[in-house]
């Protein structure tokens, strides 16, 4: 770990050095795109490998070291850098899509699957409907109105419910991107995985799903003439999905007919995916989720073989991933929602736990894995933020101030879900079993 301190120290100052010869405009391109890219991979490493030593996630790590060098902070990375960067996400989105897909196999859930509909049902729909009801009342107090919530001030009584649903839906979101990271990074393998997994990827589509609806009923109840949001949403759903099936296909071929440099292959679709994704309005997560599962359940390719595969490219996808995730989170728009933010966060936390638990003892799940497999929810990321961010696009008015609250929220659960669902792993017994499970194929 003193090593990693180390060479963390020698990274920030280099760049720090080499920024301050650079207008604060720079953008990415030639050198710049080596600086940025570099300087986030190394941090991101270097402070992963040093929250592993006091048993964090190395995930919470490079979420930290990109808060610190992100514009909140040190600025070393700046705002015109990370809208550089989105490529590079979209790349890191798809890999980690294609690899939960990969893991995802059905057969391995025949038995799971009235467990995860009573889990995922009674938990994310609870999350929606109690942070929907905690938001409505929040916003019924002239004091939190005035200092937290003035995007509400002069709202009907429909139009605040309205708004409540919309705000609790998003915030129900949970993350598979964060889930296979910390199962990738434990080596865990087991129902429990299995169940997560499933719970966050069904869970993540219901959401998206709900949330077209949801968006629908606002553009209607404030005359935004976003009514055909949900067309949309659902075009760029079923669309991506159908661009996915024909990637497993592709894919497919490819590994039974050439099967070389795997890793490499892979990246260069999934950098074509998140390319692609910009200007036809595709999702680069739906698409490589779609072509994993496919090549998991429909074909006799092992998917445990194609992650096995990935893995060179898995840590620095996470790192770069995560710590460009970490870069976007604004501490001044935090501090003035900071109240609001923290209460849902908590009402979230406890709606997912309370459901979660009803639903497990409905769906029948073995007692030993109870304690487990709701802290997998926990966690929040991409599709949350994706959410927030079009809640401040397409409602002018209010759509901005309910998009700090959201993402004020979603900065919490992207902080401490990480650290609960690793531990709950550690915990369980399922972690380093991978090594194992690999060997006997």
């Amino acid at each position: 770990m003193t090593r990693a301190i180390f060479l963390l120290a020698i990274t920030v100052i280099l760049i720090a050095a080499a920024r301050s010869f650079l207008p604060e405009e720079t953008s990415l391109v030639g050198s710049g795109a080596a600086l940025a890219f570099g300087f986030v991979l190394l941090a991101a490493i270097q402070s992963g490998t040093i929250f592993a030593g006091v048993r964090l996630p190395r995930l919470t790590g490079y979420l930290v070291a990109g808060f610190v060098a992100g514009p909140s902070v040190l600025n070393l990375v700046t705002e015109r850098m990370l809208s550089d960067l989105k490529l590079v996400n979209g790349v890191a989105i798809g890999l980690i899509a294609l690899s939960a897909g990969g893991e995802l196999n059905f057969k391995r859930l025949r038995g799971k699957y009235v467990s995860i509909l009573a889990i995922g049902g009674f938990s994310l729909v609870g999350a929606v409907v109690f942070i929907g009801l905690a938001t409505f009342a929040l916003s019924s107090m002239s004091f939190v109105i005035t200092n937290f919530l003035p995007f509400m001030d002069g709202m009907t009584l429909t139009q605040r419910a309205v708004v409540s649903l919309v705000m609790g839906t998003v915030l129900a979101a949970v993350s598979p991107t964060v889930a296979l990271a910390l199962i990738s990074e434990t080596g865990s393998s087991g129902p429990i995985c299995d169940t997560v997994l499933g719970l966050v990827v069904m869970g993540d589509l219901f959401i998206i799903f709900l949330f077209a609806g949801v968006n629908a009923l606002a553009g209607s109840t404030f005359s935004s003439g976003q009514g055909g949001g949900m067309t949309e949403l659902l075009v760029h759903i079923f669309g991506s999905i159908g661009v996915g099936l024909i990637l497993g296909v592709v894919f497919t071929v490819y590994l039974k007919k050439i099967n070389q440099r795997v890793a490499l292959f892979m990246f260069g679709v999934c950098f074509l995916c998140a390319e692609a994704g910009t200007r036809l309005h595709l999702d680069p997560l739906l698409m490589c989720l779609t072509a994993g599962l496919f090549l998991e359940n429909a074909t006799d390719i092992e998917g445990a073989k194609l992650v096995h595969d990935l893995e060179s490219a898995a840590v620095p996808t996470f790192a770069v991933f995560f710590a460009v995730a970490g870069a976007g989170l604004h501490w001044a728009i935090f501090k003035k929602v900071a109240p609001v933010a923290v209460a849902l966060a908590i009402v979230r936390a406890a709606a997912i736990w309370t459901g979660a638990r009803f639903g497990m003892a409905l769906g029948r799940t073995p007692k030993e894995q109870r304690s487990t497999i709701p802290l997998g929810l926990f966690s929040q990321s991409g599709i949350a933020i994706g959410l927030a961010v079009l809640v401040a696009k397409q409602f002018k008015g209010w759509g901005d101030g309910a998009s700090a609250c959201l993402l004020g929220a979603v900065m919490l659960n992207e902080l401490f879900g990480p650290v609960a669902f690793r531990s709950a792993l550690m915990r369980s017994g399922e972690a380093g079993k991978r090594a194992a499970v690999a060997g006997n194929h």
